[in-house]
């Protein structure tokens, strides 16, 4: 399937940023290359050192840190320099490679009585320090045209009249390169057929040469010659690969038919067909075919293969990508099964290829097609045999691993001990993985787990794409053990209960569940289960082992049961499972460092102290007290039960009672977006009520004035949540914005009138109204002051 060109080019400095701010944000991917994917590229035996750069991607280049930082020019020529002068390999790299350069090269040389060779050194590094090209886009290249000029001729000057071999073909090299450096692609051309051409031994050298002149000849506009020569440099020059891919890759460049053309035998076709296989905008499957019965011994068969493979989960799974050309992606979407099955077919073939090495890859392949395409007994037949065959590297036993356990649970009929037995140890071994598609099968293992263990289809397809799976209803009666089980694997796949790692830190990844999401969307009668089951004092090993995946224990689940009993305002429930809450628990972080305001206080002065810590037990304990009070006619008691209500939301000083995070905007910024209107941890509706019936049971004015106040922050709080509802798909425009910020001025008189009003009419000389005039800029532009 052809992929999408997310960037074009892509810089260091920017991916730091990006990955620094991917890891500061949980939940967000820890691999800027990940997508919904479930099979390693990995698997695929590679010939040159790097090749994983060339991965499926929707990046420009997939980012591998171990390719990036490979350094296969610089060692080739540190190691040529150094047989050729009699050193160490670390004194030629110091001398070309290092900041911190010394001349311990060229005095050797010296020594030796070789000054040809150090002339040439001299001339080398004249012209770097002559030429600097520009690290990015926006920055001019640092040319000393003059310098340059002469040492153009004297490189070519020496490279006729030298007679060393070692020193001929670099003089050639470098009058080669400078002829582009000078913008000189015809002279490029000629300087190389005179000068590396005829050379009868030939080195790397003369491939880097080769490599400026394919170079002159994109240059020149000839994309097809350009295809043909860059190919060549990539299948048989490991230090220039790099560049011969860059260079078709941002100019554009795909398949011509003409490029074959010249072509000097088979395998220098299948080089064609194989570099244009991992371009960009490809489809690679007929290109992999040609280049399978071209050439069988070329590298890149596997990494096209698995680069084919991953595209086309990219395109079946993957959410919309911002293209502009939807309609073509979602014909590529639609075609995509069919496209796999070929694909499959494929890979079935080449598993019995004599011509091809390597039956384990093969039949991994073809067992994770048949698996997609829920034919499990032909992939269950391929793995066995995949199995059976020696695999030449550690990625293909995991990827037989992730196999095994989704076949597993494909073809499981109904829960057992023995299957729990089974697949708590697969889900282990899988979990502490940091690849991304291992964690992805870890995540789907788990969710499709989770549907069983509640009686629902794990499997059912949906025009969405052929990975659609659930239908959320149960097919009948679900024990509450099984209820308790299904919730904590869902638990278990989410980013929070990431294995730490050797750095400290749990990197998470972007199909990672999210578990505070899960706790919310879990019924009060599932996570009293789910405490029930953690708390069996003879909890078998499977559950002891889940509840490690889980990364929650009772202590935990108790103070998530006791938040959403308080976020219904069952303060007599909440208090009472949270006596089961360790003390140790509230005293440690969030609650000791971020709980520490009273969250019976509202600005301003109430009388109350502003800052006094209090555990959520207590606050829970004090919250039943003050609403027997109000039940038998305590104002003073209302007042506080509607304090401690409002202090618990969102804009409350005491949020994290009820959360466990809380972002500035996050009501007006919700993802998916959604109408939060009816959310009362947002707009405060039941701290209203109390307010009310603060102000029907006082005869104080101080009291009456105080409860007046605390509801408007209500009506506020639920003003704000409507602003953001209405203003969520506005435009940006100066006019728009402006309309909408006077109807919205309108709307926040009316819907803080009432209690503003009754302020003013009723308690207007009280010392409470006066302090609000002071510390409230709304109620002082409601009357006018």
């Amino acid at each position: 399937m052809k992929e999408i060109l997310s960037n074009k080019l892509f810089k260091r400095s920017a991916r730091t940023i990006a990955v620094l701010i991917l890891l500061a944000c949980a939940g967000g991917p820890a691999d800027l290359n990940e997508f919904t994917s479930y099979f390693l590229p990995e698997t695929a035996t590679t010939q040159a050192a790097g090749d994983g750069r060339y991965h499926f991607t929707q990046q420009f280049l997939y980012l591998d840190d171990y390719s990036d930082t490979l350094r296969p020019a610089k060692d080739i020529n540190a190691k040529a320099w150094a047989a050729y002068a009699g050193v160490d390999e670390a004194i030629a790299y110091n001398y070309f490679y290092t900041e911190s350069a010394n001349n311990s090269l060229p005095n050797r040389l010296m020594l030796k009585g070789n000054k040809a060779a150090v002339t040439y050194l001299q001339l080398a590094k004249s012209i770097e320090k002559s030429y600097q090209p520009s690290v990015y886009s926006w920055e001019e290249d640092s040319k000393d045209s003059l310098a340059l000029v002469e040492a153009f001729a004297k490189s070519q000057q020496l490279a006729r009249s030298t007679n060393d071999p070692f020193l001929k073909e670099r003089y050639g090299f470098q009058a080669v390169k400078l002829a582009m450096i000078l913008a000189q692609p015809d002279n490029c051309i000629k300087l190389y057929e005179e000068l590396i051409k005829p050379l009868k031994t030939k080195t790397f050298i003369s491939d880097w040469a080769f490599s400026r002149k394919a170079g002159a000849t994109m240059a020149l506009g000839d994309t097809a010659k350009a295809l043909y020569e860059f190919a060549q440099l990539f299948e048989r020059c490991p230090s220039r690969r790099r560049e011969a891919d860059l260079s078709l890759r941002i100019k554009g460049v795909r398949f011509q038919e003409k490029a074959l053309d010249y072509c000097q035998n088979n395998a220098e076709k299948a080089a064609v067909y194989a570099i244009s296989a991992i371009q960009p905008l490809e489809d690679g499957l007929p290109m992999l075919k040609k280049v399978t019965e071209l050439n069988p011994k070329n590298g890149l068969i596997e990494l096209i293969t698995a680069r084919e493979i991953n595209k086309n989960e990219f395109y079946a799974n993957g959410e919309m990508p911002y293209v502009e050309d939807t309609l073509a992606y979602e014909k590529r979407r639609g075609e995509s099964k069919s496209y796999f099955e070929q694909l499959g077919d494929f890979c079935a073939d080449n598993a019995t290829n004599k011509a091809l090495s390597n039956p384990s890859f093969w039949y991994t392949s073809a067992s994770y097609v048949a698996y997609v395409n829920k034919d499990y007994k032909k992939s269950e037949e391929y793995l066995t045999q995949a199995k059976a065959a020696p695999a030449p590297n550690d990625y293909l036993k995991q990827q037989m691993d992730i196999q095994e356990v989704l076949l597993l649970i494909a073809q499981q009929e109904g829960i057992t001990s023995e299957f729990e037995g089974k697949v708590i140890g697969m889900l282990e071994k899988l979990n502490k993985s940091e690849n991304f598609r291992i964690v992805n099968a870890y995540t789907r293992a788990c969710g499709l787990l989770a549907k069983m263990y509640r009686g629902q289809p794990t499997e059912e397809k949906k025009s969405g794409g052929w990975w659609s799976s659930c239908s959320s209803k149960s097919s009948g009666e679900v024990s509450p053990t099984h209820l308790a089980k299904a919730f904590l694997l869902e638990a278990a796949a989410s980013w929070q209960s990431r294995p730490v790692n050797a750095d400290g830190y749990a990197p998470a990844f972007a199909t990672n569940l999210d578990r505070y999401a899960v706790e919310d969307s879990t019924s009060i009668a599932t996570l009293r289960e789910a405490i029930s089951y953690a708390q069996q004092p003879q909890l078998d090993d499977f559950g002891k082992r889940l509840m490690g995946l889980s990364g929650v224990n009772a202590d935990y689940l108790n103070v998530v049961l006791g938040r959403r009993l308080l976020g219904e305002h069952q303060y007599a429930q909440a208090a009472e499972v949270w006596k089961n809450v360790s003390t140790k628990t509230w005293a440690s972080s969030p609650f000791s460092d971020d709980l520490t305001e009273n969250p019976f206080y509202i600005k301003p002065d109430n009388g109350q102290t502003p800052s006094q810590s209090i555990t959520p037990a207590a606050f829970a304990a004090r919250m039943v007290q003050l609403e027997t009070q109000m039940k038998a006619g305590d104002a003073q008691a209302a007042y506080l039960l509607a304090c401690g209500a409002y202090n618990m939301g969102y804009f409350g000083n005491s949020w994290l009672l009820l959360n466990r995070q809380r972002s500035s905007s996050e009501y007006e910024y919700t993802y998916p977006p959604r109408d939060l209107t009816g959310v009362d941890y947002y707009t405060s509706a039941k701290a209203k009520t109390y307010f009310e019936k603060a102000l029907q049971l006082t005869k104080d004015p101080e009291l009456a004035a105080k409860a007046a106040f605390g509801a408007s922050l209500c009506e506020e709080s639920a003003f704000y949540v409507f602003r953001a509802n209405e203003g969520r798909d506005l435009g940006y425009d100066e006019a728009t914005q402006a309309a909408f910020k006077k109807r919205m001025n309108e709307e926040q008189k009316k819907r803080l009138g009432k209690y503003f009003d009754l302020l003013r009419r009723n308690y207007a000389n009280s010392a409470y109204t006066k302090e609000i005039i002071e510390e409230c800029g709304t109620y002082r532009d409601f009357v006018g002051q």
